[in-house]
C-alpha cells in the first residue's frame, strides 16, 4: 500500500474511485436523487475546476487506485476509499497524511462535511459533530449530512495568576478562578 501525491495520470482512477463508492455506498443511506446529486457534485468538471487550489493524496494497491482525499486549507474534501477496502484501516492512513499537511499557523481546526454511510469512520478518528445540515433536492427529498470538525493545535495554557488556593491547602489541590 502505498500513498502519493496527485498527478494528472491518476485523474481518471480517482473519478472511478469517487464514482463506483458513491454508486455502491451511497443508496444504502440515501434516495436516488441524492445518490445522483453526490455524483453530479463530484463530476469531472467541478473536480478539474477545484484542483488547482487543493492538495490530493491518492491511496494505492499493486499501482492501482484504490483511494482518495483532498485537503483544501482546512478541510478535508473529497475522501473516498472503495467500497471492498474501507473497513481494513486504509482510509485511516489516508487520513492521517492529509492532516499532516494543514497550515498550523493558520488552523487550530480541521473540517469536513460527512455523508451519512461515513459518520462513524470520522468519529473514530476523532471528528465530532457540529452541525445537521440538509439539501433540499428537486423531487422533495432531502440530502442530509453532517458537518464535523477535529481540534489540531491544542496549546493549553494555565495563567497560575488567575488561580488562588481555597483554604489555603495547595496539598489537597482545591483551587477555583478569580474573577
Amino acid at each position: 500500500m502505498e500513498i502519493k501525491y496527485y498527478c494528472n495520470d491518476y485523474f481518471n482512477g480517482i473519478y472511478e474511485v469517487i464514482h463506483k463508492t458513491i454508486e455502491e455506498i451511497y443508496p444504502k443511506y440515501y434516495p436516488r436523487s441524492a445518490v445522483d446529486f453526490f455524483h453530479n457534485h463530484h463530476s469531472k468538471e467541478n473536480i478539474e475546476k477545484q484542483l488547482p487550489n487543493e492538495y490530493m493524496m491518492v491511496l494505492m494497491e499493486n499501482n492501482e487506485i484504490i483511494g482518495t482525499g483532498t485537503l483544501f486549507e482546512n478541510e478535508i474534501k473529497r475522501f473516498f476509499i472503495l467500497p471492498i477496502y474501507q473497513g481494513k484501516g486504509y482510509g485511516k492512513l489516508l487520513l492521517k497524511e492529509l492532516e499532516k499537511n494543514i497550515d498550523l499557523e493558520k488552523h487550530n481546526k480541521l473540517r469536513l462535511d460527512s455523508s451519512l454511510g461515513a459518520v462513524k469512520f470520522y468519529e473514530k478518528c476523532g471528528y465530532i459533530y457540529e452541525k445537521y445540515m440538509t439539501i433540499d433536492l428537486p423531487d422533495g427529498n432531502k440530502l442530509c449530512y453532517l458537518e464535523m470538525y477535529k481540534n489540531i493545535n491544542i496549546n493549553y495554557k494555565i495563567n497560575l495568576e488567575k488561580w488562588e488556593w481555597t483554604n489555603g491547602d495547595k496539598s489537597r489541590g482545591e483551587s477555583k478562578i478569580i474573577e
